[in-house]
């Protein structure tokens, strides 16, 4: 694992009402001991495991993959506050990975979009203007670069549907060890799609230890083999099999009987 333990050293308590510090989970914090590569966080919304995902990201500084940095993005102003109280420790410090929620994938979208179209412009200027020489020089760090952004990314990641878009960033940014922090993904992604970014997880696991953290409501992707869950509830984390979460229970309870559950609503 990248990241193999976190603990909250204190907290300010003249902020003891203000949000972060007046979560339960906060204050009853307790050291988070991480011992696989794939770690879900899972709970109620509300219960603070985005917030302690956030911090995170924020400690780490890894690059946030949408259209703000993490300092500058004001929704993550209180993550930011409490990753300043934590404590983490490495098996090896990387800065390689990336943070991503699902309503970042918009900003980050347009953001490739927006480079490509001005490599576009600054291709058709050098046609316009050039004269005498050889133009394919000037051209070629031009071209290289736009024909990059297509081949990673493709031309239009927003002509593509929610979800393939979305595979498509995790296909090009998933590339090799690091620590990759990932918050909902099913959001975007149909249950095929959710098995798919399972499927690919796995597969950089195995191939370059890369270390993930996802919080999820998705009992298919938190079913990954090898994997551990940190369960948040009521103000306390506790590590548990998957299968005895509240989101697999009920999702079992709906497929095994639908009609008794909706009767029961």
């Amino acid at each position: 694992m990248i990241l193999s333990t976190l603990r909250l050293r204190n907290y300010p308590e003249d902020e003891a009402d203000i949000f972060p510090w007046n979560l339960p989970l906060i204050k009853n914090l307790e050291t988070l001991q991480f011992e696989k590569n794939i770690s879900f966080f899972v709970g109620e919304n509300g219960s603070g495991k985005s917030t302690i995902l956030e911090a995170i990201a924020a400690y780490t500084e890894v690059p946030l993959a949408g259209s703000f940095r993490l300092a500058d993005d004001d929704s993550l102003a209180a993550s930011n506050r409490l990753a300043d109280y934590l404590s983490l420790r490495f098996s090896e410090k990387t800065r390689h990975g990336f943070f991503v929620r699902a309503e970042d994938f918009i900003g980050f979208s347009r953001s490739i979009k927006r480079q490509i179209l001005e490599l576009d412009k600054e291709i058709a200027d050098v046609k316009a203007t050039f004269t005498g020489g050889d133009i394919t020089l000037t051209l070629g760090t031009l071209e290289g670069e736009r024909n990059s952004f297509i081949q990673r990314y493709s031309k239009d990641l927003e002509a593509m549907s929610h979800g393939e878009g979305f595979m498509k960033f995790f296909t090009a940014r998933i590339t090799g060890k690091g620590l990759y922090l990932i918050d909902e993904p099913e959001a975007a992604l149909s249950p095929a799609r959710q098995l798919s970014l399972l499927s690919l997880i796995l597969e950089k696991v195995k191939k370059t230890g890369a270390h993930f953290i996802i919080a999820t409501h998705s009992p298919i992707i938190m079913a990954a083999p090898d994997s551990e869950v940190f369960y948040f509830q009521e103000g306390q984390i506790s590590k548990v099999d998957y299968r005895e979460t509240e989101h697999y229970l009920l999702t079992k309870a709906i497929l095994d009987s639908p009609e008794l559950v909706m009767k029961e609503l």
